[in-house]
């Protein structure tokens, strides 16, 4: 069911009934647990490194049932897996061999943030485990029931068109893009990362630039998906998606940089020529536990010493161990978890879906003068940074935010689990509609999207639901309707 870069794979019914019963099984007896078993209340702390050790056995398991029934392990629903568990669940990683420097949880002793007790520490672990599992049940019930339909080969019309949109596309962002990125130098170079975080936002006509530049990703996968034949458009796509990566990298924005390095890779792999494992693990190792630390420890560095090989191989020296460096930093996203279920609801009522309602509000474009409603009300990690660090939030500055903690801040334990759930389903229900078929244009659009929807696991969908549509689904529309009046034509 599950295409490959060469070859469908169609899961096993007997083996997807299994592994579905025993991730519900899972799913129950966790929670039977929690509700049950009397010390998890009141001696939180001697069951916070087995509820680690549970986490990370769980996501284990679900990369393993996903590649069981689709012998694939890159494909964007493992990539997001792989996202979710770095950002949410990486520091319970470390907690297992005792590598957490200042202590699972302790983020008071490096950001400016209250204390937390062991008794939401541990929930905040049994959350994000359950958030995972439900998230892994919906993506397996997906994969169920999706009805398998015989792929309809791609068309060289198709691709041609896939070609075209990704060209004019590309002519209509590269100026505003070259702008934007000559801005964000500037600003680092100046001031240093922290700076880009303290400008005021652009409004209505005058984020045209931005909202214009962002296109450059998507027409540069789209420009990719039709040049299975062109090897100009290829280098094109590959040198535009490359030198943005190196500039983001640069100002220190790595989810921004390497989002649409993963989405180039997995669309080569589907559209152009299977990439090498090797190749892969190679250069993902280096950007996670290379580049990543390094960006962060001097990232907001001024000056000529951005540019200074000595200064960054001396930077680089100082970390002490670049895997742990990297991996707690990027873990500490769990603190908003932990941090919105302490303040949730005893100082702020659930939500009631008002941040998913208010997500789909970001498809219309603002263009009153004024911020835009959906973020003028106040989007989840601006009203947590303001909670805990009022000072950082004057400054610009974020903690993030996570899927799981948003589920949470609507609707609380009980509904947590069900929303993930639906998102794990409706997530493979897209990704199975653009991967089971042979249509390039489908695959560009998904690859479009998830060069923006990697971030959503330390995000807010309110940072997903515009890419989406505006950047992946219209696009794709652009496509289809120059193949139909094509065929249109021809029928006349």
């Amino acid at each position: 069911m599950l295409m490959n870069a060469t070859k469908t794979v169609k899961p096993n019914t007997y083996d997807l009934v299994i592994i579905i019963t025993i991730q519900c099984f899972l799913l129950i007896a966790l929670i039977l647990f929690r509700f049950l078993y009397e010390p998890f209340n009141y001696q939180p702390e001697s069951l916070i490194y087995p509820f680690c050790c549970i986490l990370c056995g769980l996501t284990i398991w679900s990369f393993w049932s996903w590649y069981l029934l689709t012998k694939s392990l890159f494909n964007p629903y493992t990539l997001f897996l792989l996202s979710a568990f770095l950002f949410n669940a990486g520091q319970a990683m470390l907690e297992i061999f005792h590598l957490n420097e200042n202590g699972l949880g302790n983020w008071y002793l490096t950001l400016d943030v209250p204390s937390l007790s062991s008794d939401t520490l541990l929930n905040t672990i049994f959350l994000v485990i359950i958030g995972f599992g439900a998230f892994h049940l919906g993506a397996l019930i997906s994969l169920a029931t999706f009805k398998v339909k015989h792929p309809i080969q791609s068309t060289h019309t198709n691709d041609r068109y896939c070609y075209v949109i990704g060209s004019r596309l590309l002519c209509i962002s590269f100026l505003p893009a070259i702008v934007v990125l000559k801005e964000t130098i500037t600003y680092v170079m100046s001031s240093g990362y922290s700076s880009l975080y303290q400008q005021e936002s652009a409004t209505s006509f005058n984020a045209a630039p931005q909202v214009l530049a962002d296109f450059i990703i998507p027409s540069s996968l789209f420009l990719l998906a039709g040049s299975k034949h062109k090897p100009q458009g290829r280098l094109i796509s590959v040198s535009i998606i490359i030198l943005y990566a190196i500039v983001r990298f640069f100002s220190g924005e790595r989810n921004q940089a390497v989002m649409p390095l993963i989405a180039l890779a997995w669309l080569w792999h589907q559209v152009i020529k299977p990439i090498p494992k090797t190749f892969l693990i190679s250069i993902g190792s280096l950007i996670l536990f290379i580049i990543f630390p390094l960006v962060a420890i001097t990232r907001n560095t001024v000056g000529e010493d951005r540019l200074s090989i000595d200064f960054l191989l001396e930077a680089f020296s100082s970390i002490d161990n670049p895997f742990i460096a990297s991996i707690s930093e990027m873990g500490a996203s769990m603190l908003t978890v932990a941090y919105t279920l302490q303040i949730v609801p005893r100082d702020r009522e659930f939500q009631m879906g008002a941040d998913y309602f208010y997500a789909l509000f970001t498809l219309i474009p603002n263009i009153f003068g004024k911020l835009h409603p959906s973020v003028a009300r106040g989007l989840p990690n601006h009203w947590l940074t303001e909670q805990l660090n009022p000072y950082t939030a004057a400054m610009g500055g974020s903690y993030g935010f996570s899927f799981i903690a948003e589920a949470y801040l609507n609707f609380g334990w009980i509904g947590t689990p069900i929303t993930l759930g639906i998102i794990g389903f409706l997530y493979i229900k897209l990704m199975l509609w653009a991967n089971t078929s042979c249509d390039h244009a489908k695959m560009a659009m998904l690859a479009s999207f998830i060069s923006f929807f990697l971030f959503y696991a330390r995000a807010e969908s309110a940072m997903v639901v515009r890419p989406l549509v505006w950047y992946s689904l219209i696009p794709y529309i652009g496509v289809c309707w120059l193949n139909n009046s094509e065929l249109k034509r021809l029928r006349k």
